[in-house]
């Protein structure tokens, strides 16, 4: 027995000896032949790595530097803005009272109210003081900041932190201007500043980097890149519209507002304004403010306080094919005065509803937006000649500009009384002659003579030409219509191919619709 133990165990070391020395063996048989073996830490054979450096091409590396170069010698002249208002509101007081279970009772069963302590009292005035925050940028070493009309407006206290500091300074609104959403803040700094460079915005195209700085979410001195999306963009903010403006994908957030969009070369492009933000956040949609409108009005911003800008008077649309074959135009050059408003430079001129303005102080003007360019860089009581035609026959006309306003109105009177009729239905729409009524409820005014459209069916001819329920229309393709008998009558003689003008008027705003299509 225990023999056979023995002999078993004589066995094992055996077999342990000779896995041994294979395994010894296979090592060495590895390493001499340069093979990869098992439990190795590294593979005998390996690739030499260079330095991360070398591996990157130097006009990378280039681009890099840049933007380091842009963003230290931008930064320090980049401020954040806080501003505070004071807004008054009428707030009723708190109640708080018991309730009494047996006051339901009175009430009801004995039919008359228990006497109660009276609880209403008169609402109060509360002032809320309401804080906001937004960007600016230094454009000159005394302490004047360019940012956005919207970061200041209605501020009753500004505070203005240079970059890198902790004081605050007080600042000062010394010029803004709304129609370009743009501002000009004046603090008194210990010493001079660092100033930006203006560039020319002109120069800029889709496809330049751009690079924000301010301070989103008060988050300051942020720098963030991208490129320029597009240019010329035209903007609806808050009911005012906004041209020309710079679109780009570098991260704008709020309290970037104010702050500048430079070029790779540190200059000043413009003034972030504008996100488009469906979820409240950056969307890779941003807007600015071309700094060349800023450079424009700096000097009247500074030493006036506002913009002074020639006006008219006028309210002008751009000439389509449909226009310039009705009116019997040469080409579709020029604006079309769409609305004459009252005791206007253009009124007292004698510029007329229709008339298509062809030259504006020897200037040739194509299209509505360069006419309104060139006239509000015009100064105030200059004397101009208007090259116009006026059925079919060009006239000039000597205009003295004036001074654009804050806000225009119009006066209205009260219309003549008709008989209600409506008509066959034309294009999809039905028209009915022009009521007291009717001017009350689609807020017309009370001079005003045509028919008002008071149906129109979904996806007619109507719709989709633009016309809408309480248009009065004056006339089509310049036939007056005063009743629904004219318009009846008008309406026969119209060819859609050959292209149809609306003369309407719209709760007070006069348009011109034109459309061309198929019968």
């Amino acid at each position: 027995m225990f023999k056979k133990e023995k002999n078993v165990k004589g066995s094992a070391r055996t077999w342990l000896i000779l896995l041994i020395l294979f395994l010894a063996f296979f090592f060495w048989w590895g390493k001499k032949e340069n093979k990869i073996v098992l439990f190795s830490k590294s593979p005998v054979k390996t690739t030499p790595v260079l330095p991360v450096a070398e591996t990157i091409h130097p006009e990378l590396l280039n681009l890099q530097e840049a933007f380091a170069k842009v963003a230290s010698t931008v930064k320090p002249a980049v401020v954040n803005i806080s501003a505070v208002q004071l807004v008054e509101e009428m707030h009723p007081p708190f109640e708080f009272y018991f309730g009494d279970p047996f006051e339901e009772f009175f009430e009801e069963f004995f039919g008359y109210p228990r006497q109660r302590q009276e609880r209403r009292q008169t609402p109060k005035k509360y002032q809320r003081r309401l804080e906001g925050t937004g960007s600016g940028v230094i454009i000159d070493p005394e302490g004047y900041i360019l940012t956005n009309e919207h970061v200041v407006r209605g501020a009753t206290e500004i505070k203005v932190t240079l970059a890198g500091e902790k004081e605050k300074y007080n600042g000062k609104v010394i010029g803004k201007d709304e129609r370009t959403d743009l501002a000009v803040v004046k603090i008194k700094p210990k010493n001079k500043l660092p100033a930006v460079t203006l560039g020319d915005s002109d120069k800029i195209h889709v496809g330049d980097w751009a690079i924000a700085i301010g301070s989103p979410f008060g988050l300051e001195q942020t720098v963030t890149a991208g490129i320029i999306s597009a240019v010329r963009q035209r903007l609806i903010i808050e009911g005012r519209e906004y041209r020309d403006l710079i679109q780009t994908d570098a991260a704008i957030n709020r309290g970037n507002s104010g702050g500048p969009l430079v070029n790779i070369y540190g200059e000043v492009m413009g003034i972030n304004t504008a996100i488009y933000a469906p979820t409240g956040v950056f969307a890779g949609i941003g807007f600015a403010v071309p700094i060349n409108q800023a450079k424009e009005i700096l000097s009247d911003l500074i030493h006036k306080g506002r913009v002074v800008r020639g006006w008219l008077g006028i309210e002008i649309k751009e000439i389509d094919e449909t226009i310039q074959k009705q009116f019997g135009l040469p080409d579709k050059e020029g604006a079309l005065v769409n609305n004459v408003l009252k005791d206007s430079p253009a009124e007292k001129a004698g510029l007329q509803r229709g008339d298509v303005i062809r030259k504006f102080d020897d200037k040739k003007i194509s299209n509505p937006l360069e006419l309104q360019t060139t006239v509000a860089k015009t100064e105030p009581k200059k004397t101009v000649k208007i090259e116009i035609i006026r059925d079919k026959k060009k006239k000039i006309i000597d205009l003295v500009t004036g001074e654009m306003p804050e806000k225009t109105e119009e006066v209205a009177v009260a219309p003549e009384e008709g008989k209600e009729e409506i008509t066959k239905e034309w294009l999809g729409m039905k028209v009915s002659n022009y009521t007291s009524a009717l001017a009350e409820e689609y807020g017309l005014p009370k001079d005003e003579k045509g028919v008002v459209l008071v149906e129109i069916e979904s996806g007619s001819k109507a719709e989709e030409i633009g016309l809408q329920v309480g248009d009065l229309i004056k006339s089509i393709n310049r036939e007056p219509v005063t009743n629904v008998k004219e318009f009846v009558q008008i309406s026969k003689k119209v060819k859609l191919s050959e292209g149809v003008v609306f003369d309407i008027n719209r709760r007070g705003r006069l348009l011109y619709l034109s459309y061309v299509g198929i019968e």
